[in-house]
């Protein structure tokens, strides 16, 4: 196309003015109808106005069509150069005028929302949770931790988005795609051959319909390194108060622990970093089995480790959630400082935040049989792993990240797999080989206003979600 244009054949302002106005009528056919359609389905303006600068690209098809018109003799060589010349310069200022109008950093600032972490003063307001898998094999007791998280009918209930990261292969961009299950279970744009991710789709979908959790499939598909920008982003997007994510490693038969893939654990590292919300990793030791358990037939106990600080709180308040389960017997377990105190255990002062929580528990565990509160007196690192050790019959353990009032070790519980810092000092004592149990862990890590989170590139480029009529999308 380039040689066969003579830019010399545009002489005199009728021609000029002839390609200005099919450069504007160009711009205008495809930014106006683009813009137009993209606000009826209620995106915001400013995604709005970068999706119709990205429609008015020329591409190479348009190029053949020119070409093949020269040579028939229907364009001659003014009005092919000037539709060149148009085609060349709607696609140049695309890129410039995109980086002007659609700025991430800013709609970062206007994603606040009120309910960002489980511990809220409105025990009764609905909670929303991002939950994160990789491959079916996290499908299960992710399946089994939501029937359990789904509280009493006098809540406003679950809200559930069940996000399957998938890793970008061949497509040069990243892409978000909501399922849409039609009425029996199976994706309505696939009518004859069953995939692997609508597999997926339709065992959220029958979990749906057999609980009173709302579930949202979801795809993100994405290189690694951008992949945590989309969990964040998505969270945001739902109001999530909690991304769950599955630990980096799986369980094999022997009872040890086998590396899925080291870069999902970078993942879920620059999820803690610059989550919206709170987050929790979870490691799978076969909550509830290889299948889905009826709410009728739960029957699970739950312990929280409870060491003190806002980490801590928050594994408390979801902990107490799961409690309100009726198949679910919840036991927490507060551990405090000995008179001795030697000099491996690190004290923090008192919180009184965490006397208030606790307070409230003994309250609910006097009036209810489901919730049990016990305190250990502890003086050293053994005396706390010890103390662990006596519960590791349950089947779930919910713990904080970070304890700020712990009562923990320089020595030994630090010192348990330091290559999962992600998990914190308790985490990675119940995960490491020489802690015999198996019950699957769930370490929380609590959001809090004062981290700064960077803004998000423009490395992933998303799409407008399907709307679906039985969940509303903030």
């Amino acid at each position: 196309s380039g040689l066969k244009t003579n830019i010399a054949t545009i002489q005199g302002a009728q021609s000029w003015g002839l390609l200005v106005l099919v450069i504007i009528t160009a711009c205008f056919g495809k930014i106006v109808g683009t813009v137009s359609v993209s606000l009826l389905c209620k995106l915001p303006f400013s995604e709005a106005l970068a999706l119709g600068f990205l429609m008015n690209t020329k591409g190479l098809v348009e190029l053949i069509v020119l070409n093949i018109g020269k040579d028939r003799k229907v364009l001659n060589d003014e009005t092919f150069a000037i539709m060149v010349l148009m085609a060349v310069f709607t696609t140049f200022i695309t890129t410039p005028l995109v980086m002007a109008v659609y700025k991430p950093a800013k709609r970062q600032g206007k994603g606040d929302y009120k309910h960002k972490t489980i511990e809220r003063k409105e025990s009764n307001s609905q909670l929303r949770i991002l939950a994160c898998f990789h491959s079916y094999r996290n499908i299960p007791t992710m399946i089994n931790l939501i029937e359990a998280s789904r509280g009493t009918e006098k809540k406003e209930g679950l809200c559930v988005y069940a996000l399957h990261l998938m890793e970008l292969s061949e497509r040069p961009s990243a892409m978000l795609m909501v399922h849409k299950a039609r009425k029996n279970g199976l994706p309505f744009w696939n009518k004859v051959k069953q995939s692997d991710g609508d597999q997926i789709v339709v065992a959220f979908e029958t979990f749906r319909q057999l609980s009173r959790v709302v579930v949202r499939p979801m795809t993100a598909i994405s290189s690694i390194s951008s992949l945590h920008e989309d969990i964040c982003e998505s969270a945001e997007r739902k109001r999530a108060a909690m991304i769950i994510l599955p630990f980096h490693k799986h369980q094999r038969v022997d009872g040890t622990f086998e590396t899925t893939r080291t870069d999902y654990q970078l993942v879920n590292k620059r999820v803690l970093e610059q989550a919206p919300c709170s987050v929790g990793i979870l490691v799978d030791r076969g909550l509830g089995g290889t299948t889905h358990i009826s709410a009728s037939n739960v029957d699970s106990i739950i312990t929280v480790l409870f060491f003190g600080g806002h980490d801590d709180r928050e594994a408390l308040a979801y902990g107490t959630r799961m409690a309100e389960h009726p198949g679910i017997c919840l036991t927490v377990v507060r551990f405090v400082p000995g008179p001795e105190v030697s000099g491996e255990i690190v004290t923090a002062d008192i919180n009184t935040s965490d006397d208030r929580v606790l307070m409230e528990l003994k309250n609910k565990a006097s009036n209810e049989n489901s919730i049990s509160y016990e305190e250990r007196v502890v003086r050293n690192s053994r005396e706390t792993i010890e103390a662990i050790r006596e519960f590791s019959r349950c089947n779930l353990f919910v713990v904080g990240q970070m304890p700020e009032n712990h009562v923990t070790t320089t020595a030994k519980l630090n010192a348990a797999k330091t290559e999962c810092l992600e998990l914190g000092a308790i985490g990675s004592l119940l995960t490491s080989p020489e802690f015999s149990t198996s019950a699957s862990v769930l370490v929380v890590q609590q959001y809090r206003t004062t981290k700064k989170s960077p803004p998000p590139s423009l490395s992933s480029t998303k799409v407008a979600e399907i709307p679906e009529g039985d969940v509303e999308s903030p």
